[in-house]
């Protein structure tokens, strides 16, 4: 399994929304990072696929907060700022182990986060740029 990384640090781009919520962050969370809701207090919390209970991701958090703030997260929508370049088109990417990290394997629970799609806003005639597509 390999982590992916991001493009560079705070940059996560939302290209579409089809479903999100908001809610208070219970830790410091960075833009793009898997969250879960926290079944005792409903704050959103750092999710990853070790276990069945951290495993629970609602989705990709839209911006970096710090604990006690309010944080968008996607559930469902394309998104752009994981590195996905040398990942092919229709690509699974999965919850990693890594606590808000994404994997293009399963985890030791596998949960597919969404699949690299193609996205069309460069020169005509050059290639589509790769971008991920969640659907939770």
């Amino acid at each position: 399994m390999a982590n992916l990384t991001m493009v560079a640090s705070g940059k996560f781009r939302v290209l579409e929304s089809i479903i999100q919520d908001t809610q208070i962050a219970a830790e410091a969370i960075d833009a793009g990072e898997a969250v879960r809701y926290d079944t005792s207090t409903g704050k959103f919390t750092g999710a990853n696929g070790s276990s069945a209970a951290e495993a629970r991701i609602y989705g990709l958090a839209k911006s970096t907060v710090a604990a006690g703030m309010p944080l968008t997260a996607i559930r469902k929508g394309v998104v752009d700022g994981w590195d996905v370049s040398a990942k092919a088109y229709d690509l699974a990417i999965y919850l990693s182990d890594t606590d808000g990290t994404l994997a293009d394997s399963a985890g030791t629970v596998s949960v597919i986060v969404g699949r690299v799609i193609p996205a069309n806003s460069q020169t005509l005639g050059t290639a589509a740029d790769k971008v991920l597509f969640v659907d939770l």
